[in-house]
C-alpha cells in the first residue's frame, strides 16, 4: 500500500483466531491530531521592513506573521518580462481578480478521470497525515477474522517529500519484486522478501532523444504527474511502461499547444527495460516522448509474429496503434549539463540586493542549451487510427488486458461502457452497455471485469451466446453480471486483487477490508491502524516523541508531542530508559514538534535549536539549556527546511536563516537578536516556476520559467542554496529521517555502523592519561554493548544468552533494527527472534556482519575476548540449527560487496564469515556456485567489462572457493581464475588490485601452476614497496601486498628465494632492484626464520649488487644494502661484518664460512673447518681474528683473517693459519650439555659472542659462559 508521503507498507496474510499481540518494534501508525495555536495575533510590521539588527530580545515574542499581499497575473507576464530585461521596474503590482468575476466550470460537463482510484494507483488514497483529528477505535477480532493482514514492513523511499506520493504498484519477476511509481517519476524496485530497494531510477529527469518516427516537443517546461504503470513480460525481457499527465495545478506551459486548453490532454510516456542479472536488477530507460492522448490508455500488445504494438487512446477518443521496434543496446554517454544549470526543483536562488538589475543586450544573455540527451532504443512506425470507441462521447476511463495474442479493451463515458477486442492490427467492438456514474473498471481475468460505482461493485464475465442464450463460438459476446456487492461508506482506494477478492481502504477508520465475491458474507476487516498494535515510545515524562535531531552520540534532542524539547542519548534511546540525561525546554510550542534544526550565531559563536510544530509555529531555543529565545506562528503548514546564510558578500541577508515550510513559504529571520524580517509566500510552487522577490525595494517582481532562471543566474551575482540534505545534523554517525509524520520514522536513527566502530576502536585503544580519557573509554564500551544488544537476537540459544549476559554484560532490549540500501530505509515489525533471520539472505548477511564487526570492536577490551569469540562462532556456524528450516543463510554476494567497499575492520569480519560459509557448503553447493559465476570472470569479459562489479564479484567468489576447494574445480576454471588474478594485478589502473593481492596470499600455491609465478611475485614486490601517492588509497594495497609477500615467502620459500636472488642480480630496472632490496629488509624484520636457511645465497646476491663497475646501481642501492647488512648482523649470529676492512663473513648450514670484500663486491675465500651448521661467527676488535661456532659440533674455531705479506702475491687466498692453510688457527672444544639442544629461533636469540680484548672472547650459550684466548 502506497501513501501520498511516498512510503510503502507491506503486509503478510496470516491466519489467526486471536487478536494480534502487542509488538515493540514498530510504533503505532496512529495519526497525530493537529493542534490549535494558543498564541495571540497582534498586527505584524511591514513584511519587507529591513531595519538594523536589534539587540538581544528581552523575552519571548508570540507575534503572528502575515504574508505580504503581492500578486502576479500570468497573462501579463510577457510584458513585465520585457520591461525587466530592458532595465525598467514594474510600474505596479497586479491585484488578483475579484471572485465574482471568475467563471466556474459547467456542472453538466463530464470530467475525465485523471487516474483510476485504485489501491495500486493510490494518488487518491489518504496518507497517514495529521488531518484526522481522532484515533480510530481498536479492531475487534473475532472468529470471522481468520485471515488477516499483518503489517510487517514499512519502506521509506529515497524521495518522500511533497510531490512524491505513490501512484502505482505492480508486481514483477513472478511476484518476487514490486515496481513502485511516484508522482515525480521515481521508479523503485522493492524485494518482497525483505522490502529492500534493489534499484531506483527517475523516468522523467533523464531525457532521451526522440524515438525514430516521433516528433517530441521540449518537455522541460512542463510539470508532469506520473500516474500510469504497466508491466509486460515478453519472451526474453520485461518492459515497463509509465505515463504521465500534465499536473492539474500547473499553469499552461509554453512547451504545449496553447490552442489545446493549456495542454491538459497531453501526456508523456517513458518505456524502460528490466535487466535481471546474476548480480542485481537494473532499469534502463529506452524511450520517452510526448503524445496527444490519455496517460492511462497506453499499453503494449505482442502480435503472433512477435512484433510489438503500442496501443493508446487519443484525446478525441480514437483508438491508435503503432508498431515499435526495440533497438540493440549501445554504450551510453555521460550526461552533460550546461554551466549554471539548475538541476533540482528544490533550489532557492538568493539575489544580491546590492547589485541593481541593469539592461543587457541580446549578446549578453545566456542562451540555455538543451540538456544533453542519450540515444533512444525505440523506433516507431506511423500510428494507425482504428476508429472511435464511443462516438460523440467523452471517454472518462480506459483499461486494456492482453490475453492469448489478443487484447481486450474496456472504455467508459458518462452514460456507456464498451468492450472491444484488438487482434492482428484491427479493432472489433464486442458490445456497448448503458451505465452511469462509473468510477473505475478493472479486469480480473481474461474474460471478466469488475465495475466500480460509488456505492457498489458489479462483477461481469464475457460469454458468447446465441439468441437462445446457449454458449457458442466467440462470435456474439455479451456480458453476464455475476454479483453485485454493496459498499458501506466511503473509501479512499480500492483494488480488485483477483476474480474473487476486492481490497479497499475505508475512509475514517483507516482499515483494509476484503470482499469475497464468491461469498455472501459481509466484508472482512483485515487490518486497521490502532494504538494497541505496539507499545508507544515516550520520554521520561510519558510524552510521545515526534521528532529527533542527533547532534552527538550522547546528545540527541527530542521534539515531543507537548511542544517541548528533551535531551537523550544513544544509550538511553536503545535501552528506552526513563532517566533524563539533561534539561527540558522551559517553554513549549503550541503543537507537536515535527522538525528540528541547528543554527549558529557567527558573532557570538552560540548555537541554537530551531523547531517547527504542526500548527505552523517556529521556535528558537538555546542549545545548552533549551531556553526559548523567540517564537512565532509563521506558516499554515509545518516547518520543512532551515537554511543558514553565512558569507554572501555583505548582502542584507547575511546572518539570517531561511525557514521553509512544507508548502514552500519562506520566512527570513535574523539570528542575532531573533528579529523576524519578512515572509515570502510560497516561493516553491508545484508548477515548476520560480518567483523573483526584491528584498531591497520590497516588491514582488515576476514569475518565470526555468529557462529564464538560467538567464538570470548566468548574469552573476547570485548565491544558490540547495534544499534536501540536513546539513544541520552535526554528527556523522547518526542521522534522522526528516519530514515524515509517521511515528516510526520520527523515532528512527540511522547509524553509520562502520564509522561508529572505527571511531570507537580508536578511543578504546588510546592510552588514558587523565580522568576524562578514562571516562571516554568506559563510555565507548557502554555504547558498543548498547548497539550490540540491538543487533543480537536473544532467545535462539540459552547458553549464548548466558554468555552475552554474564561475560559481555549485554542485556536484551526492545529496540528493533531496520535495513538501509540504495537510499531506501526498511523498518521491520517483528518480536520473534527467528523471523529476522528468515527474511532474505541479504538481511541475514547484513545483520551477522554487523554483529561480527561489533564483536571485533568489543574484543579490543581483553576481558571480553573469550565471550566475543564464543558469540561470533555461534552466529557464524550455528544459526541454521537454531532458527530452523526457514533460515536464510547469509548471502555470499552481499558479503563480497561489503568486502570491496568496507574498511579493514569490515573486511576482517567479512572474511571470517565468508570462510565459515564456505566451510559449511557441501561439495555440490560449491560446484554449483562456481559454475554459476565462472563465466563472469574478468579474463573472459571484453575490455570494457573487466572492471565491472559483476566481474570483480565473480573473481572474489570463485577465487576464494578455489583457494579452499580447488579439487572441485576443473583445470579450465582454475586457469581462468589465475589469469583473472594476473589481469588485475598487472593493471595499474585497476580498482580491484587489492582483490588480486589477497587471492595471491590465499592460493599462490595453486595459481603458480597456471601463470608466470615469478611475474606475480615481481608485481607484489613493486606494490609492497611503492611510495607513489597514486598507489595510496582506501584499500591500502601496499599493506595487503606486504602481507601477501610474507605469506608466499613462508609457504613457497624455494620459489620465493629464487625470484628474490634473480631480481637482485639481474633486475629489469633499477627501481625494481631497489624494491627487491626493500623486500629483503622487510623480511629480515618480519620473517627472519624464513630467510635463515637461505642467508648465504641471499647475501651473495646482496654483495654482488654493489658491483663498483656499475656506479649508478651501486649508488642507488648502497643505503639499502647497508641497512640490510645491519639487520642481518643484528638478527643472525652466523653473519658478521668488520667495518675497518669492509669484510663480511657469512656462515652456512654446510659448515662453510664465506668471506666477502664489500669494496670490490667479490667473494674472497671460503673457510671450511666445520662439518655442521655454523651457529655464530664474530670478528675480533682488531679484525685479525674470526671466531666461528657450531653448537651441533660443540666446537669453536679461530681463524686468522687479517692481511699478510702472502696476500699481496695471492689475492683472494685465505691467510696462512700456521701448520696448514686448510686447518683453523685454533680449535676449541666445549661441552654445555643439554643447553646445546635448541631450535633455530633459540639459537638466534640465546647465543652471543662478546670480545673482552683483541685476543680474549666470551661465548654465552643460554646461561653458560665460556671464556677463551684466541
Amino acid at each position: 500500500m502506497g501513501t501520498q508521503d511516498g512510503t510503502v507498507f507491506l503486509f503478510n496474510q496470516i491466519c489467526r483466531t486471536q487478536p494480534l499481540p502487542s509488538r515493540p518494534s514498530l510504533p503505532s501508525l496512529e495519526s497525530r491530531s493537529p493542534s490549535r495555536s494558543r498564541s495571540s495575533t497582534p498586527t505584524s510590521p511591514h513584511p519587507f521592513h529591513l531595519s538594523q539588527r536589534a539587540g538581544v530580545v528581552s523575552g519571548i515574542t508570540t507575534e503572528q506573521v502575515e504574508a505580504p499581499k503581492n500578486y502576479v497575473d500570468f497573462e501579463e507576464e510577457p510584458e513585465k518580462l520585457k520591461d525587466i530585461l530592458q532595465g525598467r521596474q514594474p510600474k505596479e503590482l497586479v491585484k488578483p481578480p475579484a471572485l465574482k468575476d471568475s467563471k466556474a466550470p459547467s456542472a453538466s460537463k463530464p470530467k475525465r478521470n485523471a487516474m483510476p482510484k485504485s489501491l495500486l494507483s493510490a494518488t487518491n488514497s489518504a496518507a497517514f497525515t495529521a488531518s484526522s483529528s481522532h484515533p480510530p477505535p481498536p479492531l475487534k477480532m473475532g472468529p470471522e477474522n481468520l485471515n488477516v493482514l499483518d503489517l510487517w514492513c514499512h519502506v521509506i523511499l529515497p524521495q518522500t517529500e511533497s510531490g512524491h506520493g505513490v501512484t502505482s504498484v505492480r508486481p514483477i519477476e513472478d511476484n518476487q519484486f514490486i515496481v513502485v511509481l511516484q508522482e515525480a517519476g521515481n521508479l523503485s524496485v522493492l524485494s518482497l522478501k525483505d522490502g529492500n530497494c534493489v534499484t531506483t531510477v527517475n523516468a522523467s529527469r533523464k531525457a532521451l532523444n526522440s524515438p525514430i518516427g516521433v516528433e517530441d516537443t521540449d518537455p522541460l517546461q512542463a510539470r508532469w504527474l506520473w500516474n500510469h504503470l504497466k508491466v509486460y513480460e515478453l519472451q526474453e525481457t520485461t518492459i515497463i511502461v509509465t505515463a504521465a499527465t500534465i499536473n492539474p495545478s500547473a499553469p499552461p506551459s509554453p512547451a504545449l499547444d496553447p490552442a489545446d486548453n493549456g495542454g491538459q490532454e497531453k501526456s508523456r510516456i517513458s518505456i524502460l527495460e528490466l535487466h535481471s542479472r546474476e548480480l542485481d536488477i537494473d532499469l534502463e530507460l529506452i524511450g520517452q516522448w510526448q503524445f496527444d492522448g490519455l496517460s492511462y490508455s497506453v499499453g503494449l500488445h505482442q502480435e503472433v509474429d512477435k512484433s510489438l504494438k503500442l496501443l493508446q487512446l487519443s484525446a478525441d477518443g480514437h483508438f491508435l496503434s503503432r508498431c515499435i521496434h526495440l533497438l540493440p543496446r549501445t554504450v551510453s554517454q555521460p550526461e552533460i549539463q550546461p554551466p549554471g544549470k539548475i538541476t533540482s526543483n528544490f533550489n532557492i536562488p538568493i539575489p544580491n540586493p546590492l547589485k541593481a538589475l541593469k539592461p543587457h543586450s541580446a549578446e549578453d544573455l545566456y542562451l540555455a542549451t538543451e540538456t544533453a540527451r542519450g540515444p533512444s532504443r525505440i523506433a516507431c512506425d506511423d500510428a494507425s487510427d482504428l476508429g472511435e470507441l464511443l462516438p460523440s462521447e467523452m471517454i472518462l476511463g480506459f483499461h486494456a488486458r492482453g490475453a492469448r495474442r489478443k487484447t481486450f479493451v474496456v472504455a467508459w463515458s458518462e452514460h456507456h461502457l464498451t468492450v472491444s477486442e484488438y487482434q492482428s492490427g484491427s479493432l472489433h467492438m464486442l458490445f456497448t452497455d448503458s451505465m452511469v456514474s462509473i468510477q473505475d473498471v478493472q479486469w480480473t481475468t481474461d474474460s471478466s471485469y469488475t465495475v466500480l460505482f460509488e456505492d457498489r461493485v458489479e462483477c461481469y464475465t464475457l460469454r458468447a451466446v446465441d439468441a437462445d442464450n446457449n454458449e457458442v463460438d466467440m462470435n456474439d459476446i455479451t456480458p453476464q453480471r455475476l454479483q453485485t456487492i454493496a459498499l458501506a461508506g466511503p473509501y479512499d482506494a480500492i483494488d480488485i486483487t483477483s476474480a474473487s477478492q476486492i481490497l479497499l481502504v475505508q475512509s475514517g477508520d483507516r482499515s483494509l477490508a476484503v470482499f469475497d465475491t464468491s461469498s455472501k458474507d459481509p466484508p472482512r476487516m483485515s487490518w486497521q491502524v490502532r494504538p494497541s498494535i505496539v507499545r508507544p515510545t515516550s520520554t521520561s515524562s510519558g510524552v510521545e516523541v515526534t521528532s529527533l535531531i542527533p547532534l552527538e552520540l550522547d546528545l540527541i534532542v527530542q521534539g515531543c508531542a507537548d511542544g517541548r524539547l528533551r535531551q537523550s542519548s544513544l544509550i538511553q534511546m536503545i535501552a528506552d530508559s526513563s532517566e533524563s540525561s539533561g534539561e527540558d525546554s522551559d517553554t513549549a510550542l503550541n503543537g507537536f514538534i515535527t522538525s528540528l534544526f541547528v543554527v549558529s550565531n557567527e558573532r557570538t559563536k552560540e548555537r541554537f535549536l530551531i523547531g517547527g510544530a504542526d500548527d505552523g509555529s517556529v521556535g528558537f531555543w538555546t542549545l545548552d539549556h533549551y531556553k526559548m529565545c523567540a517564537r512565532w506562528t509563521l506558516f499554515t503548514t509545518s516547518l520543512s527546511h532551515v537554511i543558514q546564510i553565512e558569507d554572501t558578500q555583505h548582502s542584507l541577508l547575511e546572518g539570517c536563516v531561511l525557514c521553509v515550510s512544507a508548502d514552500g513559504t519562506v520566512a527570513v529571520i535574523v539570528i542575532d537578536g531573533f528579529q523576524f524580517l519578512f515572509l515570502i509566500p510560497a516561493s516553491l510552487y508545484a508548477d515548476n516556476r520560480a518567483r523573483l522577490w526584491d528584498v531591497k525595494t520590497q516588491e514582488f517582481w515576476r514569475s518565470m520559467a526555468e529557462e529564464k532562471v538560467e538567464e538570470m543566474l548566468k548574469q552573476g551575482g547570485w548565491t544558490e542554496i540547495r534544499l534536501g540534505a540536513r546539513a544541520t545534523e552535526q554528527n556523522t554517525f547518526l542521522k534522522s529521517i526528516p519530514n515524515l509524520i509517521f511515528p516510526d520514522t520520527s523515532l528512527t536513527l540511522l547509524l553509520d555502523l562502520e564509522r561508529f566502530t572505527t571511531a570507537s576502536v580508536a578511543v578504546a585503544k588510546s592510552i588514558s592519561t587523565n580522568r576524562d580519557q578514562t571516562r571516554a573509554i568506559f563510555r565507548t564500551l557502554e555504547r558498543l554493548r548498547s548497539v550490540l544488544s540491538v543487533l543480537l537476537t536473544p532467545g535462539l540459544n540459552r547458553d549464548i544468552d548466558a554468555v552475552c549476559s554474564e561475560k559481555l554484560g549485554i542485556r536484551p532490549v526492545q529496540t528493533s533494527i531496520g535495513f538501509s540500501r540504495n537510499g531506501t530505509v526498511t523498518l521491520y515489525r517483528s518480536a520473534d527472534p527467528h523471523e529476522m533471520w528468515c527474511l532474505s539472505s541479504d538481511v541475514s548477511a547484513a545483520r551477522v556482519l554487523s554483529i561480527g564487526v561489533m564483536l571485533n570492536a568489543l574484543s579490543v577490551f581483553e576481558e571480553y575476548i573469550e565471550g566475543a569469540n564464543t558469540v561470533m562462532i555461534f552466529y557464524a556456524t550455528s544459526l541454521s540449527a537454531a532458527v530452523g528450516p526457514k533460515y536464510q543463510p547469509p548471502s555470499l554476494v552481499y558479503l563480497a560487496h561489503r568486502w570491496f567497499d568496507g574498511s579493514n575492520d569490515v573486511r576482517r569480519a567479512t572474511r571470517v564469515l565468508f570462510d565459515y560459509a564456505m566451510a559449511c557448503m557441501s561439495d555440490g553447493e560449491s560446484s554449483e556456485l562456481t559454475e554459476r559465476w565462472q563465466h563472469h570472470l574478468p579474463c573472459l569479459q571484453p575490455n570494457a567489462e573487466r572492471e565491472s562489479t559483476q566481474a570483480a564479484l565473480s573473481l572474489f567468489l570463485c577465487g576464494y572457493l578455489a583457494a579452499e576447494k580447488y579439487t572441485l574445480l576443473s583445470t579450465s576454471a582454475l586457469t581462468d581464475i589465475s589469469k583473472s588474478i594476473a589481469l588485475y594485478l598487472h593493471d595499474e589502473q585497476s580498482l580491484h588490485r587489492v582483490l588480486a593481492v589477497d587471492l595471491c596470499s590465499r592460493g599462490f600455491h595453486i595459481w603458480q601452476h597456471f601463470i608466470d609465478a615469478m611475474e606475480i611475485l615481481r608485481a607484489l614486490f613493486s606494490l609492497a614497496t611503492s611510495s607513489r601517492k597514486e598507489s595510496i588509497n582506501l584499500q591500502n594495497v601496499g599493506s595487503q601486498a606486504r602481507l601477501a609477500v610474507l605469506q608466499i615467502a613462508t609457504s613457497n620459500t624455494a620459489l620465493f628465494m629464487t625470484t628474490l636472488g634473480l631480481d637482485i642480480l639481474t633486475p629489469p630496472t633499477l627501481e625494481h632492484r631497489k624494491a627487491v632490496m626493500q623486500i629483503v629488509a622487510f623480511l629480515i624484520k618480519k620473517r627472519p626464520l624464513v630467510l635463515q636457511p637461505n642467508i648465504p645465497k641471499l647475501m651473495e646476491a646482496v654483495v654482488r649488487s654493489l658491483d663498483p663497475n656499475v656506479t649508478t646501481h651501486r649508488e642507488a642501492v648502497i643505503d639499502t644494502v647497508t641497512e640490510i647488512i645491519s639487520y642481518v648482523v643484528k638478527t643472525f649470529p652466523a653473519v658478521d661484518f668488520y667495518m675497518g676492512t669492509q669484510r663480511l663473513a657469512v656462515g652456512g648450514s654446510d659448515g662453510a664460512v664465506v668471506m666477502y670484500d664489500l669494496k670490490t663486491a667479490i667473494r674472497l675465500y671460503v673457510l671450511e673447518g666445520h662439518k655442521k651448521a655454523i651457529s655464530a661467527c664474530s670478528f675480533s676488535p682488531d679484525g685479525r681474528r674470526l671466531l666461528t661456532l657450531s653448537i651441533e659440533e660443540n666446537v669453536a674455531l679461530v681463524w686468522k683473517v687479517g692481511s699478510s705479506f702472502a696476500s699481496f702475491f695471492n689475492p683472494g687466498a685465505p691467510p696462512r693459519q700456521g701448520r696448514s692453510d686448510s686447518q683453523p688457527f685454533k680449535t676449541i672444544d666445549f661441552n654445555v650439555g643439554e643447553a646445546a639442544n635448541m631450535t633455530t629461533q633459540e639459537a638466534m636469540d640465546l647465543i652471543r659472542i662478546n670480545w673482552v680484548a683483541d685476543r680474549s672472547v666470551k661465548i654465552r650459550i643460554r646461561d653458560s659462559v665460556l671464556t677463551f684466548s684466541t
